[in-house]
């Protein structure tokens, strides 16, 4: 069903409206649900070391997220929950059928775990659990793990998560982190964090992986993200110009890669593709434009603005419902506006290039 969010908003598409409470508090990571219908963000509170997850969903308005006092019934019912936490992050969509979510959570331990929608825990085990990647057909739920003592890539079956997660990657070397999923849901890509650097590396057999490196240039290459046809992985990279990073893809089939545009602000979930694959929406890191929404093809033509008045602006992502697409973005406030002292969640209508 169409979000009331959206459709209250099909009027006023030629300007972001902000979405998410005026609190003392910076918004970051907005993240759509596959069909629009829920929105989620967190919210950083520097000032308290706390960072919260909430959802907005229509009829309900805005809710926070937090692990439950008591497991919830079904198939995983016994695992351990906590009733607070001081971090609770990182949220990932499963697919429309299945309507729910998994994120990271830690009390004042920072022990960090996986919870499902409901506050049942994943996999609990020593050490930081976070970054959970639901994979687009339902079946897996991928994520980092120090249960090992340093980074690793786990994967879990969502038709049994009441058993121990599988093991994909055992480099000594590396902390591997950022995963994400192709668009088919037999490729993972992640990052490898490593003394030279961060690199793609990308498993295309889960059954017995072996990664691959992708582009491994030096200095850091991170946030992988596949374009929604499967056929290229874009990421961003400051191998050229330490101070900067820039926006790249490779063709998948053939390991040519290209850069789109230069010095662009890092986005949390990686970069964002249009949905029809033939090109970005992308932060400028400008200080002088006020960190400006940009949007660019794959025809080599020069970026565009997105109109959405707002200033300071990080975090983004879209969504297609009904033919539409919608844009969310985390901003420190409005051009025209006085008050830019943390930033919120906006949400505009992005209509197609004139």
């Amino acid at each position: 069903m169409l979000s009331l969010l959206l459709c209250a908003l099909s009027a006023a598409y030629a300007q972001a409206v902000a979405v998410s409470p005026e609190v003392s508090a910076h918004a970051q990571s907005p993240r759509w649900s596959p069909d629009g219908s829920r929105l989620s963000w967190e919210l950083n509170d520097h000032s308290q070391r706390a960072v919260s997850l909430f959802l907005y969903a229509p009829g309900v308005g805005v809710t926070q997220v937090n692990p439950a006092a008591k497991p919830s019934a079904g198939l995983t019912t016994g695992f351990g929950t906590v009733t607070k936490s001081a971090v609770v992050h990182e949220l990932s969509w499963s697919p429309k059928a299945l309507n729910t979510y998994v994120y990271s959570a830690a009390g004042d331990d920072r022990e960090y775990d996986l919870y499902l929608q409901g506050g049942t825990r994943l996999a609990p085990a020593p050490g930081v659990d976070g970054g959970p990647a639901w994979s687009p057909d339902g079946q897996y739920i991928a994520f980092s793990s120090a249960r090992t003592g340093q980074g690793d890539l786990y994967l879990l079956r969502a038709e049994a998560l009441d058993r121990p997660p599988t093991r994909l990657t055992s480099d000594a070397t590396t902390s591997e982190l950022h995963p994400a999923w192709s668009p088919q849901s037999n490729t993972l890509a992640y990052v490898g964090r490593g003394a030279e650097g961060d690199t793609v590396f990308v498993i295309s057999n889960l059954s017995a992986p072996n990664p691959v490196a992708i582009a491994p240039w030096g200095h850091t290459q991170t946030r992988p993200r596949f374009s929604p046809d499967g056929t290229k992985l874009a990421f961003y990279s400051n191998h050229e110009d330490k101070s900067r990073f820039d926006l790249y893809f490779v063709e998948l089939t053939t390991g040519r890669s290209q850069k789109v545009v230069s010095g662009v602000v890092i986005n949390d979930e990686g970069p964002v593709w249009l949905p029809d694959s033939d090109g970005f929406v992308f932060v400028l890191d400008d200080d002088a434009r006020f960190d400006p929404l940009m949007r660019v093809a794959l025809d080599g033509k020069l970026p565009k603005p997105i109109p959405t008045r707002t200033v300071g602006n990080t975090d983004h992502d879209l969504v297609r419902v009904n033919g539409k697409t919608w844009l969310a973005v985390a901003a420190q406030g409005e051009l025209k506006g006085d008050d830019r002292d943390f930033r919120r969640v906006y949400v505009m209508e992005l209509t197609p290039t004139p």
